[in-house]
């Protein structure tokens, strides 16, 4: 089970890559390691896991079928907390999966003298090694992990783990892991609705289909202050539920977490993982070389997963010192790799290899070319290098790409992996920023009063470069499978390059100008050096926005600059309630970021505290949409392929029946009397919804075929089984879509969305087509062929050229069905929500998010045609359109920007990350 789970991480990562022999060497280090083994701690190879399987010299595919057949005939497990059994005898130290004892060295089995033990005994020896096998097994898969991935693999293990004890039910699991909401639940009742969203009741609609949950809607309508104050806890996970739902089970609870608190359920996950595995399978060890290389051999080499701030080849050198290793000495080089670097690079592999040594090749990811030449060198390594050689690579993953073959695949399977990210948190970021400045630089500088204003606009550009790494925390929208995207819409690779660069500018300009060119540096800062990593104009709009706030006069001490008696502290805040230090001295601002940094929070980046809950909630989605897809949709969501076709079949059926007839599009162009821009929006999204009806009824009937024998099962009918049979959109049905609407919804809400969708059409095109008062934005294909139809109309009627013409937007008091008759002026639309901010009904402008309100939908906006000299921002702020929370990127462009109307500055809104988005995934 343990290698299965291991051969199945590559979904996640390309680097994720395990081999059977790497795998077998750590598993026997675990039984070394375990209380009571007496053998030595010695590498494994296959030919003696030959041995051990089978006693022969039999073939390596038999060797591996064996393993096979009895690794699926054993029941996994850790310790006496799962209650596994295993039968066979065993002799001398026991080995796992009822294999014969043999030799750790490869010795013959009738050499070893046997062991009798007792029944109790052989019980506790088998729990001791399954519990020390499984911990050393997750231990070194887990230091190769990216943090944010820590916590999937971990609640992988501790899932299927009690699902083959039977601690956990199979279809509660599979219930937590789609987190299904029901697509039309019944009304919600008025005192519910006050601290409940439609989300949340759908969820709980959901969830009452479950065997032990049927009175929950009851209970929560009986009981409403109760939850009330349950779901308003900080840490509900650590609090007892109402009633009598605070005796279920652990597992049981985190189905009612996700329903009611999702942005909780990352915490509680951590939490019943400490409980069902230990504490140790939560917290880890701090990275120590000693131990790496430790578990190394000159047929291993270690790699090290590049992050920014971080710097493996240091740690290297450090520890290689204190074994003897060092460059003067001749037996350690390290080479940053790049062009020109081949030809030593393989000199020293190759002198090493036959004499001993460690080689730490950096940055081999910009070797793409050469990269198989180094494949080479350890195949051969492998085999005839000397003990005391050591290979050390590192390679930066590519943003939004973690499917990128970087690295060959036979070195990921044999490396040992080190992924060890720096903190990302504030006071961490700024302490490596500032660190990278030494005080002697100001020496360049020419006056007293340069020297201390270089001080103090370098504090601030560190808390710049902070803030930016910082943010990502809060999602980076593409490729990184958080679900949001309100830290910044891409994953950029800000780096400690391009902070040391503007501090060289800064010297510069400081010392060229006689006054400090504040608008040069910002666009120096935000346009050339950071900017140049920006390809999403909203992310630069961010960035530059902090750099207006940030780096300006303000941030300098009140007083003569030059004379230290005549200031006072300066007036700007860096962040609420933190404001510039007095730039005395470089141990004064080191002693500051230390003494007086404000703690770790959403405020510190100009955000709504509520963006860590909208973070914490996509973090969730995140983990349970990839624990779906790592075990290839769950662990059999009725307990058997029988139970489980049925269930697809069923889906099938239901789908089949609801899904609607195609539009006659002839019947509709028949009735046109006029084709203006909104009736060719129409016919387009007409046209555009039968494609994916036609696609859906085919395929559907097809696999219908499939199940019934007709036909053979081909790889698209499979994945439509297994997205039915796992709730998620096919691929075969994203492919008609030209949104990523289908990532963030499950199949059943996605579904319900296209019906809606048809609905309006079937509306639109009736009789002479004529638009609806309101237009529900979301359910087009395509929002900004809308958009663009108001203003081609509007330039229509008054004979004006299209390149002229913009809109503005105004938010009305109005819903839906208040409205009986067009908007006097552009067109009416609605079915949008808010995010990051909400807006206040009754003042009519944007205000503070209320807490634990993620999402806001707002009532009837009117879009106004208006021309370029009558566009005025005044009072406004320009809020970008998005799709859904992942917001822009190369899947999903940005669907245009909207004006609302602020009293609060534009750049509050714009550090908040305000967006209008069309699709509410938390309701989904």
């Amino acid at each position: 089970m343990l290698f299965f789970l291991l051969n199945s991480l590559n979904k996640i990562h390309a680097f994720y890559q395990y081999s059977l022999n790497a795998f077998v060497t750590v598993f026997s280090r675990g039984i070394d390691q375990a209380p009571g083994s007496c053998r030595k701690q010695e590498q494994v190879t296959l030919r003696q896991l030959q041995k051990r399987l089978s006693g022969n010299a039999a073939d390596f595919e038999e060797v591996i079928k064996k393993a096979k057949r009895q690794s699926s005939n054993t029941s996994g497990g850790v310790g006496s907390r799962l209650g596994s059994r295993r039968t066979t005898t065993q002799s001398g130290c026991m080995t796992p999966s009822g294999i014969p004892a043999a030799s750790m060295t490869g010795e013959p089995i009738d050499e070893e003298e046997e062991l009798e033990m007792t029944p109790d005994q052989l019980e506790a020896r088998i729990n001791t090694l399954l519990d020390t096998c499984t911990y050393t097994v997750y231990n070194y898969t887990r230091r190769g992990l990216f943090d944010r991935d820590k916590l999937i693999v971990l609640t992988l293990l501790t899932f299927q783990i009690l699902l083959r004890s039977g601690r956990i039910d199979s279809v509660e699991y599979d219930a937590l892991c789609k987190g299904a909401r029901s697509a039309q639940p019944p009304p919600i009742t008025d005192d519910l609705s006050r601290w409940m969203s439609e989300g949340q009741w759908a969820a709980v609609d959901a969830l009452t289909t479950v065997p032990g949950f049927g009175s929950l809607a009851k209970d929560l309508e009986k009981s409403s202050d109760d939850w009330l104050n349950w779901c308003n806890n900080e840490a509900p996970e650590r609090v007892a539920m109402p009633g009598e739902w605070s005796r279920m089970t652990e597992f049981k609870q985190l189905l009612l977490l996700r329903a009611l608190r999702p942005d909780r359920v990352t915490n509680a996950l951590q939490r019943f993982c400490d409980a069902a595995m230990g504490l140790r399978y939560v917290n880890q060890d701090a990275f120590s070389p000693q131990v790496v290389v430790g578990e190394s051999s000159s047929a291993t080499p270690i790699f090290f997963i590049l992050f920014p701030g971080y710097s493996p080849s240091k740690e290297i050198e450090q520890y290689a010192a204190k074994v003897g290793k060092t460059v003067e000495a001749g037996n350690l080089t390290l080479i940053s790799m790049g062009q020109g670097q081949e030809g030593p690079a393989e000199a020293v592999l190759d002198k090493y290899i036959c004499e001993g040594g460690w080689v730490f090749l950096d940055n081999v990811h910009l070797m793409q070319g050469w990269i198989p030449r180094l494949e080479r060198k350890l195949e051969v390594a492998a085999e005839t290098a000397h003990p005391g050689f050591r290979c050390f690579f590192s390679a930066e993953p590519i943003n939004g790409a973690p499917q990128a073959k970087i690295v060959p695949e036979s070195i990921l399977q044999t490396c040992i992996k080190i992924s060890n990210e720096p903190p990302s948190d504030m006071k961490s970021n700024m302490r490596r920023a500032f660190a990278a400045f030494q005080p002697e630089a100001e020496e360049r500088l020419s006056t007293v009063a340069k020297r201390y204003a270089y001080k103090s606009i370098l504090f601030g550009l560190c808390f710049y470069h902070s803030l930016l790494l910082g943010r990502k925390k809060f999602g980076t929208g593409i490729g990184t499978g958080s679900g949001s995207g309100m830290g910044f819409c891409r994953n950029y690779s800000f780096n400690m390059g391009d902070l040391t660069t503007c501090g060289d500018v800064l010297i510069n300009y400081l010392e060229v100008y006689k006054h400090i060119p504040w608008d040069d540096l910002r666009y120096m800062f935000g346009e050339v050096f950071y900017g140049g990593h920006i390809t999403d104009n909203m992310d630069r709009r961010c960035c530059t926005t902090y750099l207006q706030v940030l780096i300006r006069s303000e941030i300098l001490p009140t007083g003569e600059l030059g004379d230290l008696s005549t200031w006072s502290t300066p007036k700007l805040e860096l962040a609420p309630g933190f404001k510039a230090p007095l730039p005395t001295s470089f141990d004064a601002l080191l002693q500051y970021i230390e003494t007086s940094l404000p703690p770790e929070s959403p405020i510190v980046y100009g955000m709504h505290p509520n963006a860590e809950l909208s973070l914490l909630t996509s973090l969730g989605e995140t983990l349970f949409r990839t624990i779906t897809e790592v075990s290839g949709g769950g662990t059999g969501a009725s307990g058997s392929n029988s139970a489980g076709e049925a269930a697809v079949r069923s889906a099938l059926k239901e789908y089949l029946e609801r899904l609607p007839e195609l539009f006659v599009m002839l019947d509709i162009e028949s009735r046109i009397k006029e084709k203006t821009p909104f009736v060719v929006v129409a016919l387009q999204e007409a046209t555009r919804m039968n494609a994916l009806l036609e696609e859906m009824r085919r395929s559907m009937e097809e696999l219908q075929l499939g199940l019934d024998g007709a036909l053979n099962m081909s790889d698209k009918m499979e994945a439509l089984a297994r997205g039915i049979a796992t709730n998620t959109v096919p691929a075969l049905w994203m492919s008609v879509m030209s949104t990523r609407i289908q990532e963030v919804f499950s199949l059943s809400a996605w579904y319900h969305d296209v019906l809606k969708r048809y609905e309006q059409l079937a509306a639109w095109t009736s009789g002479s087509l004529t638009t609806p008062n309101s237009v529900w934005l979301s359910g087009l294909f395509n929002p900004k062929a809308f958009l663009t139809a108001v203003m081609q109309t509007y330039a229509r009627a008054n004979k004006l050229p299209l390149d002229v013409m913009m809109f503005i937007t105004e938010v009305t008091s109005k819903t839906v069905e208040q409205l009986t008759e067009p908007a006097p002026f552009g067109t009416y639309i609605h079915g949008l929500v808010l995010e990051g901010a909400r807006w206040d009904k009754e003042e009519g402008v944007l205000k503070d998010s209320l807490p634990n309100e993620l999402h806001q939908a707002l009532p009837v906006i009117q879009v106004k045609p208006v021309t370029t000299e009558q566009y005025s921002l005044e009072g406004y702020y320009v809020c970008p359109v998005y799709t859904n929370m992942q917001r822009a990127n190369v899947y999903s462009p940005a669907v245009s920007s909207f004006t609302l109307r602020t009293a609060d500055a534009p750049h509050k809104w714009v550090l908040a990350s305000v967006a209008l988005l069309l699709q509410d995934d938390l309701a989904s």
